[in-house]
């Protein structure tokens, strides 16, 4: 017990070098890895506080013990409320969940087991006319997906971007894959997803149209990120 004549400094202090200390170094005190103490000592910020109460969380090693299926179906119901929290409330159409901009799908396989989810973006809410600069809306999207592979660690991804057919074939194949790698180092500076995480992140132009025509079809102009496991787990 403090004694009243306790130096009120001295004690604020201390505080100070227990933050310091247990915000910087490895090999923490149990106590320093709680909730309430991170959240005191502004380890945790308030925007991964609340981003963490709508998606939730697995450790690594959790994998193994749920499935991929298991595992994936968390992240599924996690990454829509996250949306949903932040004012982008998704419509059930066809079996996807479409929102403004982007969409959420499931990619299951013959047994109806989740593999993978599929992120659509809007390809024109996401880059201007003819050029791979994020917009605000598109990095935004965009956060919620590093947001789920910083909550979820044994995941990794695919990136893919997508053109209509309007205009020269390899100028869209070309803008296709800078686009696909604006979204790549988005999420690897801002999100920490480290190099080995990103399984695929390349651009198709219009070889892999949703809707087959040579039109300036707004459907076929998408950046899709795929989630996954970083392996298949029964």
């Amino acid at each position: 017990m403090l004694k009243k004549n306790f130096p009120y400094n001295v004690l604020i202090f201390i505080l100070f070098a227990l933050t310091v200390v247990s915000c910087n170094t490895t090999g923490k005190p149990e106590w320093a890895e709680s909730v309430a103490f991170q959240k005191f000592c502004g380890c945790v910020s308030v925007k991964e506080e609340k981003a963490n109460d709508h998606l939730g969380s697995l450790p690594v090693g959790a994998l193994d013990e749920l499935g991929t299926s298991e595992y994936l179906e968390k992240i599924y119901k996690g990454l829509r409320s996250d949306f949903e929290h932040s004012g982008t409330p998704f419509e059930e159409v066809g079996g996807s969940l479409v929102g403004k901009g982007v969409e959420l799908k499931r990619i299951e396989d013959d047994e109806k087991r989740l593999r993978e989810l599929l992120i659509v973006i809007d390809g024109d809410v996401a880059f201007p006319s003819g050029k791979s600069t994020l917009t605000p809306k598109a990095k935004e999207l965009i956060a919620k997906v590093g947001d789920a592979m910083e909550a979820y660690p044994e995941t990794n991804c695919r990136i893919g971007g997508h053109t209509d057919s309007v205009g020269a074939f390899a100028m869209n194949l070309k803008l296709s894959k800078e686009r696909s790698q604006s979204v790549k180092l988005e999420l690897k500076l801002i999100h920490r997803i480290v190099e080995a995480r990103f399984k695929e992140v390349d651009g198709f132009a219009d070889l892999q149209k949703i809707i087959d025509t040579m039109l300036a079809e707004k459907k076929n102009r998408r950046t899709e990120i795929y989630v996954g496991t970083v392996r298949i787990v029964y």
